[in-house]
Formats: C-alpha cells, sequence, structure tokens
C-alpha cells in the first residue's frame, strides 16, 4: 500500500476556504424636512383661533367696546348669519357654564358653612365674635341688613303671576336664589334674562331698555320687574339723540343716563308693572369705587323721583361711609360676602341680597 510522501503542512495549505461575501450598506435616507409638519401644526392653530373668535366674539365685542369706546371691527360681521350663529353658541356655552359655576359654588359653600358652623366656630370663638360685635359703633351697625322700607302699596303677586330679572353678573349671581325660593315654595315662574358684562351706557351691546320693553309687551303675566345694573356703566358712552361720545361725569352724561332709566321705568309703568331696583355695592379698587359712589346719588334720586322701590347693597353689607368691606358681621361671625376681584358677591352676599328682595314680596297663592 502506498502513502502520500507530501507533507501533512502541504496538505493544510491547499485546503479550500469559501469566497468572502460582498456586504452592501443601504444607503443613508435623506433628512426629515419638518417644515410639512410645522405648517400643519400652524394651519391647526390658525382653525381653532378662528373657532374660538368665531364662538367668543360678544365677549370680544363687549371688551373691546368697553375698553376703546367705539364698535369692535368684528361687529362689522354681524350681516352674516353664518357669522352671528357662532355668538348664538358662545351664549349657550357662557350660560351653561354659569348654571355649572354657580351649582359648584353652592355646593361648595354648603361644605363650608357645614364645616364652620360645626367645626370651626367653637363656642370660645364665637363668644370672642361677640365681644368684638358689641365694640362695634352703633352707627355701622345700623347699616347692617337695612334696605328701603316697604311702600304703602305692598309688592303683591298671585299664583300665576311671574317675576322678571333684569340686570348684570351681579344679578346673574342673585336671581337663581329668588327663583329657587319661589318655584319652590309657590310654584312662582320667573324671567331670568340677566347678562354678563352688560348695563344702560352700550345699548349697541345689549339694549335693556328695548329688551325690557318686548318682555314685558309678550308676557303679560309679569307682574314685578327687579333690576340690577350700574357696575358696566361708569364710561363715556354714545349719545344716542345727538351722536357722538357723552364724556362720564358730564351734564350730559347724567341726562343720557337718567334717560335710560326712566324707559325701564316707563315702560314698566305702561304694563302696570311694579319696579324692585338694587343699586350697585361698594366696589375694592378706589377709582371703581368712587364712580359707583357717583352712579349711585344719580340711581337714587332718578328712582326717589318715579317712587321705585331701591334696595341699597351697600347699607345690606354693613358699609360706612361709602368704604368697601369683605365681610360682614351676622349673629357673632365674621362672613365674606365678596368674591376675591372686589367686585361680585360671595354666595353668602347673593343669598343677602336675594333675602332682602324676598322680604320686599308679599306671595297670595
Amino acid at each position: 500500500m502506498q502513502t502520500s510522501n507530501q507533507p501533512i503542512s502541504k496538505v493544510a495549505q491547499t485546503k479550500q476556504y469559501p469566497e468572502p461575501k460582498h456586504i452592501r450598506l443601504k444607503l443613508r435616507p435623506k433628512p426629515y424636512f419638518h417644515g410639512k409638519s410645522y405648517s400643519y401644526l400652524l394651519i391647526v392653530l390658525c382653525l381653532f383661533a378662528t373657532l374660538g373668535v368665531w364662538i367668543m366674539q360678544n365677549s370680544i365685542n363687549a371688551y373691546y367696546l368697553q375698553t376703546y369706546h367705539k364698535s369692535s371691527p368684528l361687529s362689522l360681521l354681524d350681516r352674516y348669519p353664518a357669522w352671528k350663529m357662532g355668538g348664538d353658541i358662545g351664549n349657550k356655552l357662557y350660560a351653561w357654564h354659569g348654571d355649572l359655576t354657580s351649582a359648584i359654588n353652592q355646593k361648595n359653600q354648603q361644605i363650608v358653612d357645614y364645616f364652620n358652623d360645626n367645626l370651626a366656630y367653637t363656642p370660645k370663638y364665637q363668644a370672642m365674635m361677640a365681644k368684638s360685635l358689641e365694640s362695634t359703633p352703633a352707627a355701622q351697625m345700623d347699616n347692617v341688613g337695612v334696605s328701603e322700607a316697604k311702600p304703602d302699596n305692598p309688592y303683591v303677586i298671585h299664583s300665576g303671576d311671574e317675576i322678571f330679572f333684569a340686570g348684570d353678573s351681579m344679578m346673574q349671581g342673585v336671581a337663581p336664589h329668588i327663583q329657587q325660593y319661589l318655584q319652590k315654595n309657590y310654584n312662582i315662574k320667573s324671567v331670568n334674562l340677566a347678562k354678563q358684562s352688560t348695563g344702560l351706557a352700550y345699548p349697541s351691546l345689549f339694549n335693556w331698555p328695548k329688551t325690557i320693553k318686548e318682555t314685558l309687551s309678550i308676557n303679560a303675566n309679569i307682574k314685578i320687574l327687579v333690576v340690577f345694573l350700574g357696575p358696566n356703566d361708569p364710561w363715556d358712552m354714545p349719545d344716542l339723540v345727538n351722536g357722538g361720545q357723552l364724556k362720564f361725569q358730564t351734564p350730559e352724561w347724567e341726562m343720557g343716563y337718567r334717560q335710560r332709566m326712566m324707559d325701564i321705568l316707563d315702560s314698566a309703568k305702561n304694563h302696570n308693572t311694579q319696579v324692585i331696583w338694587i343699586t350697585p355695592p361698594n366696589m375694592k379698587k378706589q377709582k371703581l369705587n368712587k364712580q359707583m359712589i357717583y352712579l349711585n346719588q344719580i340711581m337714587q334720586d332718578e328712582l326717589k323721583r318715579h317712587h321705585v322701590l331701591i334696595i341699597d347693597s351697600r347699607k345690606l353689607l354693613g358699609t360706612s361711609d361709602d368704604i368697601y368691606n369683605d365681610y360682614l358681621i351676622q349673629d357673632g361671625k365674621s362672613v365674606k360676602m365678596r368674591t376675591a376681584d372686589g367686585i361680585h358677591f360671595s354666595v353668602k352676599g347673593q343669598k343677602l341680597i336675594a333675602q332682602a328682595v324676598q322680604d320686599q314680596i308679599t306671595i297670595i297663592p
């Protein structure tokens, strides 16, 4: 048998190996262009901004009118029904939001009242507050809870009669308490057209004399009109007779404002509707407070000339010398009557004003 004479090392050198494969690397993709995403985002933001302006057009118009004392540029679009539809949607949303907020505030106040009455106001604290109350000047105490006395001809409503509430955001807080009281206890219906940011100064924004006249004309069941206006009115206002603007705190402005009040009172008189007019409270900001003092003087004088029942919210809130105060002492307790903005009422303050109105009404089932 023959054997190979090749060395072992040479055999190893002749061993065949597979040829290496060539790997093709994928080409690097082109950088992503973000301009399309930015454009898309910008378009979406513009659409939402337009939608917001469409729905909030009334609030924008009100702010522009009250700030610059002239019509908003958006008012030029009011002639288009599609544009005005957005304002109607906004009004419904605001009304829903107001009702929801009011319900939440009332629930919160119930919780606060329970906590105060059962946990916070200990006998020791109540004794301390009672002692503080005794030291309060008598002149200041005389104003607490005081409203104008009932006239000889009391404000009477019968079953089937209705009460009409007209006013701004202050009335939006007060009216629901009276409505609930009348509906729950006497099944008395009511009409509440209170609308925030309204007054007598800008009828182009919301015309209260016209609205009240029309409402009384179509509803003969309304026997009492409750009005709460004024906080949105201390500004220059348009002259409805001669055109132009009437400067605030001038004789011309006063004459124009009195005329708008008279238009409301005349409408009520023509429809045999009695009027209860709530005058504005003092305000936290010094400038606004001075404006309210001036406006209150005009209101009080004009209402007395027409023998209207006046409910002075300043006296009810315990105000002395036209000075703003947040709290009122009731039953030895310090009760917060105003909200943090120094304008609106707390739920307790709303109920206090509502109770003053209810006390003036005689209900015959």
